[in-house]
């Protein structure tokens, strides 16, 4: 065997993909047990698609501790003419029973 061999078992990552990213927090976290983290260290090394997602989960954890000091505005300026017009169409006309 090979040492190539120890990262597959049936000729597939010991950890497939689905594994891999529920572990993400954890190795984040560096709550990983040391074989679960060298096997996804070892699954990262060769899949460019969990490579991808842990960057995006990177990115994600920087752009929102980064903005804790900055306030975004999530109404759009004409807010009260959308609920205007919104009221309007879903307003039932009154009868005169």
């Amino acid at each position: 065997m090979s040492e190539d061999d120890t990262f597959f078992i049936d000729n597939e990552l010991r950890i497939a993909c689905a594994d891999a990213v529920e572990l993400v927090t954890e190795f984040l976290d560096d709550a990983l047990s040391p074989e679960d983290r060298a096997n996804f260290e070892i699954h990262l090394s060769l899949c460019e698609g969990c490579q991808a997602f842990l960057d995006q989960i990177n990115r994600t954890i920087t752009l929102t501790s980064e903005s804790k000091t900055t306030t975004v505005d999530v109404l759009p300026d004409n807010f009260d003419a959308l609920l205007d017009a919104l009221d309007s169409a879903t307003s039932k006309p009154e009868t005169g029973d």
